[in-house]
């Protein structure tokens, strides 16, 4: 099932923007764009999410915390990030699904649908 409410927590707003377009493309109902950590635990806290795309390194911190508290709720979620792996993340969250950016539209959906455990067979019937 395609996710229906997906936070982006992206500073780049026109990153965030292509991001949103994807989602709407393949079904998502809401996307909220969320550019610093106080705006996506507020969005998190209204409603809610079936996911959340995290940017590693935002203006108002990095978003490893704000990461370990949507594990402790049960939201999935994955960073999207410049960095090309895990290798500096903090031990707990060494093993987080991780987009590299750049990417493209293709990857974003495989990336959204795997996050909420569509299995693969569904992920290609999505996209088609």
């Amino acid at each position: 099932m395609v996710p229906q409410r997906v936070i982006i927590v992206e500073d780049e707003y026109l990153v965030a923007l292509d991001v949103e377009a994807v989602l709407q493309s393949m079904g998502v109902e809401t996307v909220v764009i969320a550019t610093t950590l106080g705006q996506a635990r507020q969005a998190v806290e209204q409603d809610g999410a079936d996911c959340v795309l995290l940017d590693v390194s935002l203006t108002d911190g990095t978003s490893y915390e704000f990461a370990r508290g949507l594990r402790e709720v049960g939201i999935p979620f994955g960073f999207v990030s410049g960095y090309g792996d895990t290798t500096g993340f903090p031990d707990d969250l060494s093993h987080s699904p991780l987009l590299g950016k750049p990417f493209g539209e293709n990857e974003i959906m495989d990336f959204v649908l795997r996050l909420v455990g569509m299995p693969h067979d569904a992920v290609d019937a999505v996209k088609e």
